[in-house]
């Protein structure tokens, strides 16, 4: 009697016809993926450029008259919500006592800066720069270098050093000379 298990007898089933596909799937994937890895174009993109340092103009409005003593040029300030390096304030700020706004009964606002005599005469309103070194996007948005922090106009932004939280409004972003 002979076996049923000779060689001449064996065929090729479904399973062993579905394994030997996904084999040259995989052979394929992995070749496309590397013809695909060597004949890639140089990314001139967003994230290949060099950071540059550009000046951010902000607006800090009805602050404590101290406030302005913290903001020194050696002074680093990180973003409050991530601890990311922002930047360094850029000379010293213009200060102005602060502005009350009122609105009249025609529905115009009319602005009254505080009076020597007023109650609120410990209140200051802050205009000044920081150096930040950045990116600016196809957008025209700068993004801080070494965060994912983006800095657009018109924006409230809070930042911390050592000694102070800040908060202001960022009313200008020029290219550092």
């Amino acid at each position: 009697m002979e076996s049923k298990n000779t060689v001449a007898n064996k065929r090729f089933g479904v399973l062993d016809i579905f394994i030997i596909l996904v084999v040259i799937l995989c052979v394929v994937g992995i070749g496309l993926r590397l013809f695909f890895a060597i004949n890639r174009p140089k990314d001139d993109s967003f994230s290949e450029s060099v950071p540059e340092e550009f000046y951010i103009s902000y607006i800090s409005r009805n602050v404590r008259n101290t406030v302005s003593d913290y903001l020194t040029e050696d002074t680093l300030f990180r973003f409050d919500s991530t601890n990311d390096d922002f930047g360094y304030p850029f000379r010293a700020p213009t200060v102005q006592p602060a502005e009350k706004r009122y609105t009249g009964s025609d529905g115009a606002q009319y602005i009254v800066p505080n009076l020597p005599n007023d109650d609120r005469t410990d209140r200051n309103d802050i205009f000044g720069m920081f150096k930040v070194k950045g990116r600016i996007n196809d957008e025209g948005l700068l993004q801080v270098d070494g965060s994912n922090e983006i800095i657009c106009l018109n924006k409230e932004y809070t930042v911390r050093s050592d000694f102070l939280v800040f908060r202001f409004i960022v009313v200008g972003i020029t290219k550092a000379p």
